[in-house]
Parts: structure tokens; C-alpha cells; sequence
């Protein structure tokens, strides 16, 4: 939305140089009459076409009566508006925050074309699953593990990859913490402290295997090291929030065999 109200230039002033801007801008990327006299009849405020294009909303007049646009066509309307808005703004501050925005969500602008990334998965949709496991789990630190994952996310999404990957790791310990309660309470035993030894206490009583406790340590490893060579770091941040992520959703799930 930022984008797209920003690409307009400065010296257009009167409602018909900015009808002429978009009228001219929309043709160029081949967008279909409809989406283009859609955006007139909104004057196009983009806030409204967007959010009317991602809900479905979108109506046209078609032999006077006011109908639906096909979903797939709205679907579709949107992913050219976000290439467009990438494409022509020369705002590299909101470029960069859309881009590391699309790479959570597991897809990059490439060719002209929105596309996955190999072997795609979408933050997003991952941390919305583990909330949803998360609030109904007991977890004593459900909030503050739920606040974590929100402060990792938005650390990424503003190009800050290091401490985005610290948030994670708190994220993940206090699940690993939690976890070992449930544990304790069952066999009535203690774990000692930290990390790896909380990890052998989980493996010690039946709730990691071998294999699962060296994924763990690995997992963690990877959270916790200060560098990743050969990484690009915007990826690591990336891989480092979904492993968080993962490793959290192992444990919520193994956490509800406790209760």
C-alpha cells in the first residue's frame, strides 16, 4: 500500500494528472480494463483496493448491473500490484521492508514474477499454527514465548537478522524450560540447568529420542551461533526463525502427552 502511494511524481498535483499517472502506469503492466477502472472509481486509494482485493470485495458494472470479480482474478490482481509497487518505487527503505515481508511468507520477486522459494515455508502460516497450539497448551510461559516470536518477526521484517534470531532462541528456550516443568512434575525429578542438560533430561525420560536430541542440540546450535559462512543473512534469519518455530511445535505436541 506504502509503495503504491508512493509512486506517483511529486509534480503531479491536479486529480487529472494523477488519473493520467495510473491510467498510463496500469496499461503499461497489462493490468485488464476492469482492475484499471476498479482503481478509478476508488480514486485510487490503495489502502481501500487492496484490502477490498485481498477480502474478495471487488464489484464492477457489467451490463448495468454490479457484479463480482472472480476470486482468482483479485488473487491475481494483487500479486502484479506487489511486483509493480517493487518494481517501479524508488523507495529502497519500503522495497527492502516488502521484500524481507514476502520472504517470511516464504516468496521472492524474481523475473517480473512473484515465485516460492525452494522448498518453501511460510513463517507466517507456521507461527499462526503454533499460537494457536500455544494458547491452548500449559506452557506457564505461553505470553511471554508468544511475545518473543512477535518481537522475532518484526525484527526480521526490519532487516535486523541477529536479534531477530536471539528472540527465536528465547522463544525456543522458554518452550524447552516448559517443557521440563511438565517433565519434573511427572517423574518428580529435577533437570540441572541450561540448555543441554535440559535436553538430556527430556531424552533421559522418554520424551526425545536420540535422534530428536541431537536435532535439538543442533537446532539450538544453529540459534545460538554468531555467524552462519556461506549463509546469505537475510536466509539465516529466515531458516533460524523457522526452526524456532518447528522446534517449539515439537514440543507443544509432545508437551500434551504430559497432561
Amino acid at each position: 500500500m506504502q509503495l503504491l502511494q508512493g509512486l506517483p511524481p511529486e509534480d503531479a498535483y491536479t486529480a487529472y494528472e494523477i488519473q493520467d499517472f495510473w491510467q498510463q502506469l496500469l496499461f503499461k503492466w497489462e493490468f485488464p480494463s476492469w482492475l484499471i477502472d476498479y482503481a478509478s472509481e476508488k480514486h485510487y486509494k490503495w489502502t481501500t483496493i487492496i484490502r477490498n482485493l485481498h477480502d474478495r470485495r471487488a464489484t464492477v458494472w457489467r451490463q448495468r448491473m454490479l457484479v463480482s470479480v472472480a476470486q482468482l482474478d483479485q488473487a491475481r490482481m494483487l500479486r502484479t500490484l506487489t511486483v509493480m509497487a517493487m518494481t517501479e518505487s524508488e523507495d529502497s527503505v519500503l522495497q527492502e521492508q516488502l521484500r524481507l515481508s514476502l520472504l517470511l511468507d516464504g516468496i521472492e520477486i524474481s523475473g517480473g514474477q512473484i515465485v516460492s522459494i525452494e522448498g518453501p515455508i511460510s513463517v507466517t502460516r507456521e507461527k499462526s499454527r503454533l499460537l494457536k497450539n500455544l494458547e491452548s497448551s500449559s506452557f506457564v510461559q505461553k505470553d511471554v514465548i508468544a511475545k518473543h516470536l512477535k518481537d522475532a518477526e518484526d525484527l526480521f521484517a526490519d532487516g535486523k537478522m541477529h536479534p531477530a534470531m536471539g528472540e527465536a532462541r528465547s522463544a525456543f528456550q522458554a518452550g524447552i524450560e516448559d517443557t521440563v516443568t511438565l517433565v519434573e512434575a511427572k517423574v518428580q525429578k529435577k533437570s540441572g540447568a541450561g540448555v543441554g542438560n535440559q535436553i538430556e533430561f527430556l531424552s533421559k525420560h522418554d520424551l526425545l529420542s536420540p535422534d530428536e536430541d541431537a536435532a535439538f542440540r543442533a537446532a539450538w546450535g544453529f540459534l545460538s551461533a554468531g555467524a552462519h559462512p556461506g549463509l546469505p543473512q537475510d536466509e539465516s534469519g529466515r531458516i533460524g526463525l523457522i526452526f524456532g518455530l518447528e522446534f517449539l511445535q515439537v514440543l507443544l505436541l509432545k508437551a500434551k502427552t504430559l497432561v
